[in-house]
């Protein structure tokens, strides 16, 4: 149960939305103009504001939106019948949580809240985390200035956030239209068609789940410190593992080139098989219409090079210095850990990745370990 406040100054629409909210089992508070809003919030502390954005008077509803968050930490949605485009860009900006529209659809107000709510209580636990660590840092942090150091926690929380808020959205949705679907009556699921909807629905789940649990991973693996387990590795077996953990498109083939002296190297099988299949996975998003992966190997005088090359999309040359920096991404989605944790595991074993790239023509990626590794 969550207390919300429906900023509405429309009497018979601020009724039904506020029934339709209590028999969800929400307490709720009504307020007709924008002022009268900042005062119920501020007495009340509601977790979520319901607010039109079309509402009259000094403070219309995207002010008081800006009013409720800035002032008060009060998460908003907005209602709205179908609004002009500025009006929208501006709305844009103050970073709702959702939106409803007008008239009233049950399901759509359910979905709205309910999504609203956990989106706006996962932020709050990232803060605490955030604040959490701020304390560990403080503690053992003795190079990082005060500035420097509150600005990468930032950064860092306000990316994670970023990050999982698209994936946990995609959740709540595929959880709500699940629950919708099996409490029809008479249930659908009896139909080929409608089992294999809920099929779909599973794998868009299990989807998600993997990319957040992606996420966590390489904060992980940056953040701890690497427990090598060394041992004589085969390298096509290296290659083999690593190219089983990426699914490779239709679109993509992959050619493998190992010189008949690179048989072996001494290394983490585990961490280095991570390192590879990471270097593959970026080839195979650099070429969203395919292209060929060159995996080669090759003994060099004291070094063993394993390359992985694309026919992609390049990296401009003023991009190069930074992307093996964590928070450093030009992808849609991801932090910028991948190739961070990629050059800190390699450097543990005493190597190094070197990057050769044109734009439009594609890159390489180069692990160079020394044969001597112990």
């Amino acid at each position: 149960m969550a207390a919300i406040l429906v900023v509405e100054g429309e009497a018979v629409f601020a009724h039904d939305l506020t029934r339709l909210l209590r028999h969800m089992g929400h307490t709720v508070d009504i307020a007709c103009t924008g002022d009268d809003a900042l005062r119920a919030a501020e007495a009340g502390h509601p977790d979520l504001a319901i607010i039109d954005i079309g509402l009259q008077g000094q403070l219309n509803g995207i002010k008081t939106a800006t009013g409720l968050k800035e002032k008060l930490a009060v998460p908003f949605i907005y209602v709205t019948a179908h609004g002009d485009a500025a009006t929208m860009d501006r709305a844009k900006v103050t970073r709702p949580f959702g939106y409803i529209l007008k008239p009233l659809e049950d399901a759509e107000v359910y979905s709205a809240v309910e999504i609203a709510l956990y989106l706006n209580g996962t932020e709050q636990e990232l803060r605490r985390r955030a604040e959490h660590l701020d304390e560990l840092l403080e503690e053992k942090s003795t190079q990082l200035s005060e500035t420097e150091r509150l600005a990468a926690i930032g950064e860092t929380a306000t990316l994670v956030g970023h990050d999982l808020r698209n994936p946990l959205q995609v959740l709540m949705n595929l959880t709500f239209s699940v629950k919708k679907t099996f409490n029809a009556i008479p249930s659908p699921f009896t139909s080929d068609e409608y089992q294999q909807k809920a099929l779909d629905f599973c794998a868009g789940v299990e989807k998600q789940i993997l990319y957040m649990d992606k996420i966590v991973s390489n904060l992980q693996d940056y953040a701890q410190e690497l427990h090598r387990v060394k041992r004589s590795i085969l390298v096509h077996e290296l290659i083999s593992d690593a190219l089983s953990r990426v699914v490779i498109p239709d679109n993509v083939s992959v050619c493998i080139d190992v010189d008949r002296d690179t048989e072996r190297l001494n290394g983490d099988p585990l961490l280095l098989s991570r390192v590879f299949a990471n270097l593959i996975r970026n080839a195979v998003q650099a070429m969203p219409r395919g292209g060929q992966v060159t995996i080669s190997a090759r003994k060099l005088a004291r070094e063993l090079a394993i390359s992985v090359a694309d026919e992609g999309t390049g990296i401009p040359e003023e991009d190069l210095k930074s992307i093996f920096r964590p928070l450093t991404t030009n992808k849609a989605q991801g932090m910028g850990f991948g190739l961070a944790v990629c050059d800190k595991t390699v450097k543990q074993h005493g190597g190094r990745i070197e990057v050769d790239s044109t734009v439009g023509e594609g890159s390489t990626f180069t692990v160079l370990l020394p044969l001597d590794t112990k």
